[in-house]
């Protein structure tokens, strides 16, 4: 098995929870040789912890390595620079959604993708997962389908971490429960985090004529962090929609229901909903049919190797019957890395999944 060499961007909560672990387990198909972190206590204690040996506070000089094949861009907000400098330095990349904040960073990236023969791997970890894969295919078999649902119930991030210990650097430590914020304070850091700051711009041209609604641009944050798991996840199912019916925000851009509108005379409602308190995370995807039901629900993306159950409905004529399935307990995350690898070795650009 030959190594790869890689440099992490960013050493925040997904960085420690999820890749680092991956990539140190899976020893005989990576070298995490070089870390970059603008905070350098984070830096140092994460650092240490998984025995990387070159560190940086600045990007630009982890990828001037020659000794680094690839990289991992796992830091917050648009990683368009990151990914185009890394492109530019001839580095093959797995880059974290959100890939980037608005349409034309995009195209901006797919064309300084389009000038190399690197790779180039979007963090889709939920198109990894065995029992999408499973679900993928009863959906695909489905004689006839009237309707789909996907329902989000999304806690705050402070509990489902609390599973883990994240390093902070200077001996902090983030670990147990925490309390969330106030609603009220959730909102206003949404905004400032998600839609101001070195966002802002990118916001702004986005949403055009209405940039100045503020839960506009707390939802429009909110959809390029988290709701895009859905949105990759659905097109892993239908593929490109036609159009968006409709959508509806509400709860200062916390509650999101759009009516999007498929090939074949397919419906499909998408439901997000931020509940902040209730540590008990929901994500269903259900699809039905005149003959047959599917109903895919996902863990919390912080718990690793619970499974992602799917449940099948169908009859023999009068008698229905139902089916639950677990494929296996394979951790996504992991296998997104396994494949990102693989990518790498074979110098192929595959479709998530």
């Amino acid at each position: 098995m030959r190594r790869v060499r890689v440099g992490i961007i960013g050493l925040g909560g997904i960085a420690q929870m999820m890749h680092l672990p991956h990539l140190t387990e899976y020893d005989s198909h990576f070298e995490v040789v070089a870390a970059a972190d603008t905070h350098a206590p984070t830096l140092t204690a994460v650092a240490d912890h998984f025995h990387i040996p070159q560190r940086y506070t600045n990007y630009h000089d982890l990828l001037n390595q020659s000794g680094v094949e690839a990289v991992l861009v796992l830091h917050g907000g648009s990683h368009h620079d990151s990914v185009i400098a890394a492109l530019h330095a001839g580095k093959d990349v797995f880059a974290e959604k959100p890939l980037a904040w608005n349409v034309r960073e995009v195209e901006e990236i797919a064309a300084a993708l389009a000038q190399t023969d690197c790779i180039l791997q979007v963090g889709y970890h939920k198109r990894y997962d065995p029992g999408f894969l499973y679900a993928r295919e009863q959906v695909k078999a489905m004689k006839e389908m009237a309707f789909a649902r996907i329902t989000v119930l999304h806690p705050d991030d402070g509990l489902g971490w609390s599973t883990h210990r994240v390093r902070r650097g200077d001996g902090n430590i983030l670990e147990g429960h925490r309390s969330p914020a106030s609603f009220a304070d959730i909102v206003a850091g949404g905004r400032s985090g998600l839609a101001g700051g070195a966002l802002a711009p990118m916001v702004d041209e986005a949403l055009g004529a209405r940039k100045d609604d503020p839960s506009l641009r707390l939802a429009y944050g909110m959809m390029t962090v988290s709701l895009i798991h859905q949105v990759y996840t659905l097109w892993g199912f239908f593929g490109a929609p036609v159009r968006v019916i409709s959508t509806d925000i509400w709860r200062e851009g916390l509650a999101i229901h759009s009516v999007i509108e498929y090939p074949e005379n397919l419906r499909v409602t998408l439901d997000w909903h931020f509940l902040t308190r209730l540590k008990d995370y929901k994500e269903e995807y259900a699809f039905f049919g005149d003959d047959q039901r599917v109903y895919l629900t996902f863990p919390s993306p912080y718990l690793k190797n619970f499974p992602t159950p799917v449940v099948v409905q169908g009859h023999d004529e009068e008698t229905a019957w139902e089916k639950r399935i677990i494929v296996n307990y394979d951790e996504a995350f992991r296998n997104e890395m396994l494949a990102f690898h693989s990518n790498i070795v074979e110098r192929k650009r595959r479709k998530p999944g």
